[in-house]
């Protein structure tokens, strides 16, 4: 049994898909880590035999209109990369412009920001934090 659910809205090229969803929030967050998904399956699953099938799920929970059912299955994400669990369900049911300030960048948020040497990162733009802006400049210049 698959445990996603494929929601009609917020899919397609029209302005609203291109507002942050579930999909691309788990997305960013775990590329944010450098991980792939092969690295977050070989640490959720210790037997090399179940590693394509939690792959194949990964791939699909981050496919834009797919999104979980069960809260455990995101919240044994975080075990693997820092995510919040509660940001990504505010992604799924609550209306757009109730949400939280995400990166557009690496997907953090007011209650799940970038940590490094410097301490935490602050929102310099609506989709973006200091250090992506940072970031994308430098690749700019």
């Amino acid at each position: 049994m698959l445990h996603v659910s494929i929601p009609a809205r917020r899919t397609g090229k029209s302005l609203a898909a291109r507002i942050m969803t579930p999909a691309n929030y788990l997305r960013l967050r775990r590329k944010a880590s450098g991980l792939t998904l092969e690295q977050v399956a070989e640490r959720l699953m210790p037997r090399a035999g179940f590693r394509p099938m939690v792959v194949a799920f990964l791939r699909i929970l981050e496919t834009d209109g797919c999104t979980a059912r069960h809260r455990d299955h995101i919240e044994r994400l975080t075990s693997v990369f820092p995510l919040d669990p509660d940001v990504y369900f505010q992604l799924v049911t609550d209306p757009a412009n109730s949400l939280p300030s995400i990166c557009s960048g690496c997907g953090c948020s007011a209650y799940d920001p970038c940590t490094a040497a410097g301490g935490t990162c602050r929102f310099v733009a609506p989709d973006a934090c200091d250090r992506c802006l940072t970031n994308a400049n430098r690749r700019a210049a």
